[in-house]
């Protein structure tokens, strides 16, 4: 697992790169697929932060859209406007995948209590189009995961020219028709789902970062 000051880094790096390849970024999220579906995606930031799909755009939500230059001329314009959000990883709960198939098994071990009071532990399946790493942890120790209708990617904005891309959370709740995105931050604790020291975090970042295609 990386470190706070290595999650940082990577953070900063992208924040400040002018490199990232947004066409063959999305593209290699689209075709990731999620055990058999195409999960990873593209959405449009709205004013408040909302988020909606190209499709939603133009008022059929279940349409499927080519990624050809129509599509991405909105990209476009959407990067000098609010920004886009570029679905890159996923955080489930107690999905039962067996350890052989994870290119990775994580335990965590940064213990604050006895081991004598741990009781309940917890197996979460990091995913990325790289493949599935399982992190183990026991719910005493209060670090929080994802919800089923959250996943993580870069938020991405042209300011002055450049490229600005964030680490942020899309997520909404059973009621809302729409997603909002919350960017990861460091100034949270490492118990907070949004925080870059939440060891969940950190994995998926690193995950990330190697799904990314610079120019």
């Amino acid at each position: 697992m990386i470190s706070d000051d290595e999650a940082l880094e990577i953070t900063k790096k992208l924040e400040d790169t002018n490199n990232i390849d947004i066409k063959k970024t999305i593209e290699n999220a689209a075709t990731a697929g999620y055990l058999g579906e195409k999960h990873f995606y593209c959405t449009i930031i709205e004013d408040g932060g909302l988020t909606h799909t190209i499709p939603e755009i133009f008022g059929d939500p279940y349409k499927s859209m080519k990624l050809d230059n129509f599509y991405f001329d909105i990209v476009s314009k959407a990067l000098d406007d609010n920004g886009i959000f570029i679905s890159l990883g996923y955080c489930a709960t107690n999905l039962i995948i067996p350890d052989d198939e994870c290119i990775e098994v994580i335990e965590y071990e940064d213990y604050e209590l006895n081991e004598e009071e741990y009781e309940y532990l917890i197996e979460y399946s990091l995913i990325t189009s790289k493949g599935i790493k399982k992190f183990k942890i026991y719910a005493e120790e209060g670090i929080k995961g994802h919800e089923k209708t959250e996943d993580i990617g870069l938020m991405i904005k042209i300011i002055d020219n450049n490229y600005k891309a964030y680490f942020a959370l899309r997520s909404t709740d059973q009621c809302m028709s729409s997603f909002r995105i919350l960017p990861l931050n460091i100034n949270y604790p490492k118990e907070h789902p949004l925080s870059l020291k939440n060891p969940i975090n950190k994995i998926l970042i690193k995950m990330i970062n190697e799904t990314i295609i610079l120019l």
